[in-house]
């Protein structure tokens, strides 16, 4: 039989079709056992772990059958040392078994650092020199002096403190500031819709205080408290043109997206507070 006679042969359809029915058969076989290899469309919600202890997270963890790994420490006066503070993915976020978990747990003790000097400095150059090295601005202070928004005294918790003192990582450092002149003014920040990190670095740019920080009902946990944003302050930037430098600004925080309302609803609201 010559080769044109057998490619329009019935033996070659036959063998032909034999081979695209193996082909298909082995694509299928292979995507089911990728499918069952990945538990393809089977998720659970990963947790809530936070303020638990590490033993009891590895326990609830490895009971929904998820590994967890420790990817970074931080101390916190506010929780337990060990505990769970921040864990990726979020509670609540579907996974497959077998995913890795990670964790931010509370250090045991605060880390330390020498405290730098930020005397006979510019308020600016204080603030960017206690960034750099993990410490927060506290309370401002204005005293009478001939050098204006020069740092005079640095101090914490009301006791000055000298440069190269250990002192932990995250305190908040008072600082004593120079004022040539009495009942000098600044522009009152818009602060709404700012994280608290946000609105206390712009408080303290126009050498203001932050006064009180009220959180709302729906901040439950220490996630909610780092990505709420303040929806009121007091005073607003409308009730008051300028206020003296060193007055404070008190703040609410929420992460309710409905109470971050239109502009004459929030000046209703605001009228409201400062009645």
């Amino acid at each position: 039989m010559s080769l044109r006679s057998f490619l329009v042969s019935k033996t070659f359809f036959m063998q032909l079709l034999l081979a695209v029915a193996l082909i298909i058969g082995l694509l299928l076989v292979t995507m089911l056992g990728i499918r069952l290899y990945t538990n393809h469309g089977e998720s659970a919600p990963v947790p809530d772990l936070t303020g638990m202890p590490i033993d009891q997270a590895e326990a609830l963890l490895s009971a929904h059958k998820l590994a967890f790994e420790i990817a970074d420490s931080t101390y916190l006066d506010t929780a337990e040392p060990g505990a769970v503070i921040g864990q990726m993915p979020a509670a609540g976020h579907q996974v497959k078994e077998g995913r890795t978990i990670f964790l931010t747990i509370c250090a045991l003790s605060p880390e330390q650092i020498a405290m730098p000097k930020l005397t006979d400095i510019s308020f600016r150059q204080a603030v960017n020199i206690m960034q750099s090295v993990g410490l927060n601005v506290g309370r401002i202070e204005y005293v009478p002096s001939e050098f204006s928004n020069l740092v005079l005294e640095q101090k914490i918790n009301e006791q000055v403190i000298e440069p190269n003192v250990l002192v932990n990582k995250g305190s908040r450092v008072d600082l004593t500031i120079g004022k040539t002149s009495n009942g000098e003014k600044t522009v009152v920040p818009n602060l709404i819709g700012s994280t608290l990190v946000q609105a206390k670095g712009e408080i303290a740019s126009l050498f203001l205080n932050v006064g009180a920080v009220i959180y709302d009902e729906a901040i439950e946990t220490q996630d909610d408290s780092l990505a709420a944003k303040v929806w009121q302050q007091r005073p607003t930037t409308n009730s008051y043109d300028e206020i003296e430098q060193g007055a404070s600004i008190d703040l609410w925080l929420t992460t309710d997206e409905a109470k971050f309302v239109s502009d004459t609803d929030l000046q209703m609201q605001n009228d409201t507070i400062e009645e």
